[in-house]
């Protein structure tokens, strides 16, 4: 995830949202970043999401990746620690 301020507008607001939902476990948060996507924005802006997702996955929060690809298996910082790594 880049904060660079030649990215793609999509992908900064798709970042802007994750971060709303940040503070939600994982699963929840990506459930409500892609509610958010399919009930704000047009068909243009989730292919234009979509295909940025396709193309660099690493631009994004992986809250959007998760959202995007419904794959769980995506870490993100919400996601509890192993249970071999809790202190």
């Amino acid at each position: 995830m880049t904060d660079h301020p030649l990215e793609h507008p999509t992908v900064r607001m798709a970042n802007d949202i994750a971060r709303q939902f940040a503070h939600l476990p994982a699963a929840e948060a990506a459930t409500a970043v892609g509610k958010h996507i399919e009930s704000f924005w047009d068909p243009r802006m989730r292919r234009d999401l979509d295909a940025e997702v396709a193309r660099d996955p690493a631009q994004l929060d992986p809250l959007v990746v998760r959202a995007v690809l419904g794959d769980d298996d995506v870490e993100t910082r919400a996601d509890p620690p192993p249970p071999d790594k809790v202190s």
